[in-house]
């Protein structure tokens, strides 16, 4: 029996990277005759037109949206879609750009097949970018971990079963991040590793400011596992400036051994780290409280506030 693949590309003022995909990924997938594959791109309110060049034999569907909402929200839109007007078995998750290769998108396909029911993610082995921004990534990985005390080694690049994006879609949580909202979710997955692509052309525009609001993306999918953690924490310094404060004051009163001036000095300081680990207690309470009585955007549900017209290009 044929399988039936869907490969999801979200593309914002990059025509040129995503036709030269397109190309290589027919070439790739030439020899391929057991899957059947279609292609739906999600232009994020693209200022420039988007042109698709004929010349593969993917059928090809353009999904506009009505404007600008970003890489992870575009590609949540995307599943949304293809979960609601797709009979595919699987979806192939990549960016436009050329960083994800389509010899890796075969691989994961490859073993996709090998395990069935599970998301297939692509593990960066090594990196194109430079000094700077692979420090900053590495930074953002440890805070990651600290954080919500899970570990994240990949992004968007995939594949997913359509039984599992069954499941996705109804996570507000991929709305913000959708590797980190996958595990938050719990859904099965391993990763494959592979090596990241250079860009067909133009510059990428994951620039500091593009990578700072990813991170905080990532990370405020677990905002219970951080309200909690941080809740902890300033509980433990209030508790551990008390007991220093009450032991400085028993040397004070009970015996020689206080030096004169420091006494004081010492419990002042603690005083203001058991006021500011109170301000941060509830700090982290309001916060949880605010991010629980605010409306959650299921993309099953809400997706269509966003799309546009769409394209059906043979």
């Amino acid at each position: 029996m044929t399988e039936q693949i869907t490969i999801l590309i979200p593309v914002f003022n990059d025509s040129e990277s995503l036709n030269t995909l397109l190309f290589n990924l027919d070439k790739v997938f030439s020899e391929v005759t057991d899957a059947k594959f279609s292609v739906l791109i999600v232009d994020d309110g693209s200022s420039e037109a988007v042109t698709i060049k004929k010349g593969t034999r993917f059928s090809i569907q353009l999904l506009h949206l009505q404007r600008n909402i970003g890489h992870q929200k575009a590609i949540s839109v995307g599943l949304a879609y293809i979960k609601e007007n797709s009979s595919c078995s699987k979806i192939l998750l990549m960016d436009s750009d050329g960083e994800d290769k389509p010899e890796d998108a075969a691989s994961l396909l490859k073993t996709s097949a090998n395990n069935p029911g599970k998301i297939i993610f692509a593990q960066r082995k090594s990196r194109q970018e430079g000094t700077r921004f692979r420090f900053f990534y590495r930074l953002y990985k440890l805070a990651f971990r600290i954080l919500t005390g899970q570990k994240i080694s990949f992004g968007n690049f995939m594949v997913m079963p359509k039984e599992l994006l069954e499941k996705a879609v109804y996570y507000s949580e991929i709305w913000n991040h959708i590797a980190g909202g996958i595990l938050k979710a719990g859904l099965p997955y391993i990763a494959v590793e592979t090596h990241r692509g250079k860009r067909y052309a133009g510059q990428s525009k994951m620039n500091f400011n593009s990578l700072l609001i990813h991170g905080l993306g990532a990370i405020a999918v677990f905002i219970e596992v951080i309200a909690s953690r941080l809740l902890v924490f300033s509980l433990s310094l209030i508790g551990i400036s008390l007991v220093a404060i009450l032991v400085l004051v028993g040397v004070r009163t009970f015996t020689t051994l206080a030096i004169p001036g420091w006494t004081s000095t010492v419990v002042s300081a603690m005083l203001i780290v058991l006021l500011q680990s109170f301000l941060l207690s509830l700090f982290t309470i309001f916060l949880y409280l605010s991010s629980q009585s605010q409306r959650k955007f299921i993309p099953a549900h809400h997706y269509k506030d966003y799309t546009g017209p769409i394209e059906t290009i043979q």
